[in-house]
């Protein structure tokens, strides 16, 4: 897996926003200020896309949109942690504070694609469940924490 797929700079505190929509297209903004896309509105429109065929809320207060799309320049996963305690995904029983974002190119090889979304979907998971780790992503203020716990998980998993 890819060392530079997060970063402290890919990892948004306090994220201001009202809606889904509202902070999906924030998130590509701030990919575009990141040089991970040339095109931010139609990575915005990829996800929305990949987004109304099946929610991502996945609970826990944490919603992974995630999509392949020739708008990303390099694969790339967000953290984001919205500032709005009641921030709602699709409807007021989806309250979510945590957005993990994975835009990935398209590749030849598809089922190396595959694979790597299952391994980062598989260690967000295994953390998710870690009511300590979830308590550490919405009070901390330090993107490093994050990023470390993240890249720990990684490697648990790639060792495994």
């Amino acid at each position: 897996m890819n060392q530079k797929l997060i970063t402290e700079q890919s990892i948004l505190l306090d994220f201001e926003a009202d809606s889904k929509d509202e902070a999906l297209y924030g998130i590509c903004a701030q990919l575009f200020l990141l040089r991970k896309t040339s095109n931010p509105s139609g990575l915005y429109k990829d996800i929305i896309q990949r987004e109304n065929v099946v929610s991502t809320f996945a609970g826990q207060h944490t919603a992974i949109p995630h999509v392949i799309t020739q708008h990303i320049n390099e694969p790339v996963l967000c953290f984001v942690r919205m500032q709005n305690p009641d921030f709602c995904w699709n409807s007021a029983d989806e309250d979510v504070r945590i957005i993990f974002l994975l835009a990935v190119p398209p590749k030849e090889n598809l089922q190396k694609l595959r694979e790597s979304q299952s391994y980062v979907f598989s260690s967000i998971a295994q953390l998710m469940n870690d009511p300590q780790m979830i308590e550490c992503w919405l009070t901390t203020s330090e993107e490093r924490v994050i990023l470390d716990s993240l890249q720990l998980a990684f490697k648990s998993n790639l060792d495994n």
